[in-house]
């Protein structure tokens, strides 16, 4: 049974869920999703706090959003629940009750006076895959060289679209990290991570950072996938 804000109980407490975000549903809106989650809580008669006042809704704390058509294997949030009811029990129901492309990896209790997900969480690092095409020559050095010069610039500056326009920005304070993770050269495939700043200290979107690599190397390298894989607090994975 859902419980209305002020209907408190000694059984009161806060969960925090991980999920990951794969296949056609990373290109719904992160409005949409919370409206997913939301109907999916209710479906499984997860007893979720509901706020007061003229519009009343579960009380559903989200992590920063991602921007459409990147996946994940690691997205949270949190909420507080009001009657007795393990994290286990949680996962089983709410993962019978989401669609294809949701799934609730992980469910553990946390205190009530940490602070929100948005405001704690200040990195995340995505795996991005590119792939060339047959005629590209690949010179694994002149890849590593570029790379690291690309860290050493100080000033890397893009265009962003805003409400008023396009708006140059320089996204070099916001990148942590950049560098190979892996190659498949059987399937010419080059996979890159990215660690940059989230939350408060900026929510960077990775498809600026390689793409601005890519240009400044006139690479002709296409990205096929990207994910993010990971949201730390202070360097330490959420959960």
């Amino acid at each position: 049974m859902l419980k209305k804000k002020g209907q408190y109980t000694s059984l009161e407490k806060v969960i925090r869920v991980k999920y990951c975000k794969e296949g056609p549903i990373k290109y719904i809106s992160h409005l949409s999703l919370a409206q997913v989650f939301t109907r999916a809580l209710r479906r499984a008669n997860i007893p979720v706090l509901i706020s007061s006042g003229y519009n009343p809704r579960l009380r559903i704390s989200f992590g920063p959003p991602l921007a459409l058509g990147i996946g994940s294997t690691g997205e949270y949030f949190d909420i507080r629940i009001t009657e007795e009811m393990t994290t286990q029990e949680l996962v089983k129901r709410l993962n019978s009750a989401l669609p294809t492309g949701l799934k609730i990896m992980k469910a553990m209790t946390i205190s009530s006076s940490l602070d929100s997900l948005v405001k704690t969480i200040n990195s995340a690092i995505y795996l991005v895959t590119l792939k060339w095409d047959y005629q590209f020559e690949v010179q694994w050095e002149k890849i590593n060289k570029d790379i690291e010069e690309y860290l050493e610039l100080k000033e890397i500056w893009i265009s962003k679209a805003g409400k008023n326009g396009f708006k140059r920005l320089n996204i070099r304070p916001s990148i942590l990290d950049f560098k190979i993770e892996e190659k498949d050269i059987e399937n010419r495939q080059l996979f890159l991570e990215i660690n940059v700043k989230m939350g408060n200290d900026g929510n960077l979107n990775p498809n600026y950072v390689i793409k601005a690599w890519l240009t400044k190397n006139e690479y002709s390298f296409e990205i096929v996938d990207l994910n993010r894989i990971g949201m730390y607090i202070n360097n330490r994975e959420v959960m």
